[in-house]
């Protein structure tokens, strides 16, 4: 493997790999590896050493077991302190629990070590058999070796025998299991009464005084954070691909060398405007997204510029190119805005569509059919390709060349000159948005954040497809949006607010004279025809067509049959005066279906309580000294 990379030394594809590897170490273990600071061992547990080489071969084996499991992982969550620490403190338990099973005489035999993998499903055959191809293909893809695998399957066996050995008292009745049956799936039903606070928002009056106090009291609402503005030189294959030359014959030949990569299904090109809200936010988030993405809509219809109206009130990525997306295929965007980018007709905009990242407004811009694409379809995006192909050798030899001018004093824009490569200016920038749009580490973009005006990066810092020289413009302190293009907003918000104080008002004025036993039966009989009765509910606060709400729950649950609860309860949009209508048990048939399941669960908690308990007494008990707590940092 080593003398590849001697031969290859000097090309991009490897420049970059060692790139990474040193990034990736210096950025996770910090300067401290080559400070002075190199003890073998990181810690110590009753005296007895933590390698920091073990604790190093262990972080790495987490972190790509983690980032297999989720290949978009953010590789700063793999180099935070938190899951340093995490690594660290498992092995530290590891420790005393191996401890423990020793003194206790438990062990794993070589025999039950084989026959424990051999039964894991991923290296079974389609017959079921163990196959020793797909154990070591697994151990590559880990890059770990068999015997520190073993070694942990083996460590892994001992602590569920210790647990095992632990957990014997652990005997749940099932008269415990059924009490938490009964928890479980008891229900009720409420009858209530619902106040809305859309009955009250043409009674509000909103003053400039009221919005100019509401601004003036939340300046976190409209806080725009410091930005920085940066200009940089681009060294990836689609900047430098600019200055290459791609004959019609190599594009002749690459099309038909390809002509299988350019068959296409039906396609559209679409533009939209989304107005973000997360997929479990409270039902007044939802209704307020969707009040403001219809005023968009009603703005479009009449004959405003979609790009423009994208521009202005877009809060997705797209908005700074008017909302393009570009052309797409059925399968690459969520089902609900594919349903309805593909229903419309050309120039036809939608009614507002909800998906999991908030509403959309979609424009239909244009239609492709089904079919092979011909050569004058796709020669722009051969040309590319070849462009960027020919531009990625040549990568290496530029970036060398540009440290060196810089090197020799030579400024960012007379090296960008020197080179024949674009020096671009960046929008004004936050760490996050910077390190988004060019696909670097959160640490990259804030060494660049951190830069003085007027300073460039010592170093080239990786960004998707290259790097990128960055130079320090300008900072931008911290503002507030301007009060006059908020005050509409505000306006909303205040009458939405004081629409729901009044509507809680009158909830809890019902409220009063329902719990009062000379008001009562009058107070009732006024609202009566306007009660309704709710879809049976459990414990955990959900209300079928109603919404989300915990203490609603937990008062029916205490309540007494056609008893008045205590208090008003915020149900989107407004405000419900509730009682007790039917407490519904679970079914006899259920409980016998379901007893096993429920004895095992309860078995699992206790057992885990137990064995926690357990687990801080060993940490309590035991001397644990941490010796390289910079590598943590």
């Amino acid at each position: 493997m080593m003398d590849i990379l001697r031969q290859n030394a000097q090309s991009w594809g490897i420049k970059i790999a060692f790139g990474i590897i040193i990034a990736v170490f210096i950025f996770a273990f910090g300067a401290g590896g080559f400070n002075g600071n190199t003890d073998p061992v990181i810690a110590y547990v009753n005296e007895q050493p933590i390698p920091t080489q073990e604790f190093m071969q262990s972080y790495r084996e987490n972190a790509e077991a983690l980032r297999a499991q989720n290949p978009n992982l953010d590789s700063d969550q793999l180099q935070s302190p938190e899951f340093k620490k995490f690594v660290l403190e498992q092995m530290i338990s590891q420790r005393l629990l191996d401890a423990e099973a020793k003194q206790l005489g438990l062990s794993v035999s070589n025999s039950e070590l084989s026959y424990n993998i051999s039964r894991i499903p991923a290296f079974s055959d389609k017959d079921g058999n163990f196959d020793m191809n797909l154990y070591q293909a697994f151990l590559k893809s880990r890059s770990m070796s068999a015997a520190s695998f073993e070694n942990s399957m083996r460590n892994s066996a001992m602590i569920t025998k210790l647990q095992e050995y632990v957990t014997l008292p652990v005997k749940p009745t099932e008269a415990d299991a059924r009490s938490l049956f009964d928890a479980a799936s008891e229900k009720v039903q409420i009858d209530y009464y619902y106040v809305p606070g859309a009955d009250f928002l043409k009674s509000i009056n909103i003053t400039d005084k009221q919005i100019e106090d509401y601004y003036t009291a939340n300046p976190d609402k409209f806080a725009i954070p410091a930005r920085s503005v940066v200009k940089y030189i681009a060294f990836t294959p689609e900047e430098l691909s600019i200055n290459e030359t791609v004959s019609p014959e190599e594009v002749t030949a690459y099309y038909e060398a390809h002509k299988d990569s350019f068959l296409q299904d039906n396609q559209v090109k679409a533009s939209h405007i989304l107005i973000t809200v997360a997929e479990d936010a409270p039902q007044k988030d939802v209704d307020a997204a969707e009040k403001k993405i219809k005023k968009i809509l009603a703005k479009a219809k009449s004959g405003q510029d979609f790009a423009k109206l994208a521009q202005r009130y877009s809060e997705g990525p797209s908005k700074t190119k008017g909302g393009e997306l570009g052309w797409f295929g059925k399968g690459a965007m969520v089902k609900p805005f594919e349903d309805a980018a593909f229903a419309l007709k050309k120039g036809e905009i939608s009614d507002p569509v909800r998906t999991r990242f908030g509403w959309h407004l979609i424009k239909l811009d244009d239609i492709r059919e089904a079919g092979q694409k011909d050569l004058d379809q796709v020669k722009n995006e051969i040309t590319s390709i070849i462009a960027q192909e020919k531009a990625a050798d040549s990568i290496t030899d530029k970036l060398d060349h540009a440290i060196d001018l810089l090197a020799s004093g030579l400024k960012l824009d007379k090296v960008s000159e020197e080179l024949g490569i674009a020096f671009k200016t960046s929008e004004k920038a936050t760490a996050q948005t910077l390190a988004n749009a060019f696909g670097m580490t959160e640490s990259a973009a804030q060494t660049i954040i951190a830069l003085p005006e007027g300073n460039s990066t010592d170093m080239p810092i990786a960004i998707d497809s290259g790097y990128i020289l960055v130079e320090k413009e300008k900072d931008i302190p911290p503002s507030l949006k301007p009060l006059n293009d908020e005050k509409e907003n505000i306006a909303e918000v205040l009458t939405q607010q004081h629409a729901l104080q009044q509507a809680k008002s009158m909830a809890n004025d019902l409220k009063e004279k329902l719990l009062n036993k000379e008001t009562e039966d009058k107070t009732f009989s006024s609202i009566k025809k306007n009660l309704k009765t709710s879809a049976p509910f459990g414990r955990d606060g959900f209300v079928p067509n109603l919404g989300m709400n915990r203490k609603l729950a937990d008062a029916a649950f205490a309540a007494k049959k056609d008893q008045w609860l205590p208090e008003v309860y915020e149900l989107p949009g407004g405000y419900v005066v509730a009682r007790l209508d039917e407490r519904i048990p679970p079914k006899e048939e259920t409980w016998a279906a379901q007893k096993s399941m429920f004895i095992n669960a309860l078995f699992q908690q206790r057992a885990n309580e137990l064995f926690g308990a357990f687990l801080a007494e060993l940490r309590a008990k035991a001397k644990i000294e941490y010796v390289r707590k910079d590598l943590l940092n």
